[in-house]
């Protein structure tokens, strides 16, 4: 799809420092994998409009992720320092991991074995240690080598907080991995628009629940009029899902917040859309002075 106007053209975001070219607009055509720089735009979005200001909530930009997941674990001093100034140079501009202890929840888009999924660090305070939930929209096929690349990008994003600060309590405990329920891609291009869309029910939640929007009637009325909000899916649509394995939730049955259903899937097609919509009502074809 090209942009309004003449031809394709690089889009300048007008909110925050970014900039959507013509091949990640075609990305985002149904059946075409989404590219890094999409997920990474949406994020920043999310961020942006729902937790602009706060260090509570962390979208960690996709070569951060990237740097997490593919370097190989070495847990002596010089292997931390050297992954933890590397992922510190990389972060100069977002600043989202220098003060480890103030993050609430940090959103990682992983991305391993030829597949995205979302990678979730919660620290809640009524909680003795932090958690990571992980939000995988293929596991039948994927499961087991795409969640060992998740666990890499954990252990690592621990040692850079505890670099970071080394007052930060890590332990054995702090790796416990919980894969979760979730809805299910029915094809092998949409796992990224997935990510997209696990990232958006759970940003729009916590939104809520930390009192920055009000009441999501209200949320869902004002996306819809400022860049049309996603359409829902039912699960007499077209997505399918793998057969449910109550073992998975069992130690997080009282928190509905981090449950996504099917009934809360967005239609991956509705969610490209959407998405569109997103970048085309936040940039313009001139690069513009914009800052977080």
């Amino acid at each position: 799809m090209a942009s309004p106007g003449s031809g394709p053209q690089f889009l300048h975001c007008r909110r925050f420092p970014f900039t959507i070219s013509p091949s990640d607009i075609e990305a985002l055509q149904p059946n075409e994998w989404v590219t890094d720089d999409v997920i990474d735009f949406y994020f920043r979005y999310l961020k942006h409009k729902y937790f602009r200001g706060s260090k509570k909530y962390v979208y960690v930009p996709v070569n951060i992720a990237n740097l997490l997941t593919e370097r190989p674990i070495d847990s002596s001093s010089k292997g931390i320092a050297d992954l933890a100034g590397d992922a510190n140079a990389l972060d100069m501009e977002t600043q989202c991991l220098r003060k480890p202890r103030a993050i609430r929840v940090a959103f990682l888009p992983i991305f391993g074995d030829g597949h995205w999924s979302l990678l979730v660090y919660r620290n809640q305070r009524h909680r003795p240690l932090p958690e990571f939930l992980h939000f995988n929209s293929y596991l039948g096929s994927t499961r087991e080598n795409h969640t060992l690349c998740a666990r890499t990008a954990l252990i690592n994003l621990l040692y850079v907080f505890r670099f970071n600060d080394p007052n930060m309590t890590i332990s054995k405990e702090s790796y416990r991995l919980v894969v979760k329920n979730c809805p299910q891609q029915s094809n092998g291009n949409d796992c990224g628009v997935f990510v997209c869309m696990y990232a958006y029910i759970l940003s729009a939640r916590l939104a809520k629940e930390d009192g920055r929007e009000s009441p999501l009637h209200s949320l869902m009325r004002r996306l819809s009029a400022i860049t049309a909000s996603p359409p829902l899916g039912r699960l007499s649509d077209t997505l399918t899902f793998t057969a449910k394995n109550p073992q998975k939730d069992q130690t997080d049955q009282d928190d509905l917040a981090w449950k996504i259903k099917d009934k809360d899937a967005i239609m991956p097609d509705g969610m490209r859309e959407y998405l569109l919509k997103v970048i085309y009502s936040t940039t313009s074809t001139r690069a513009a002075s914009a800052s977080l």
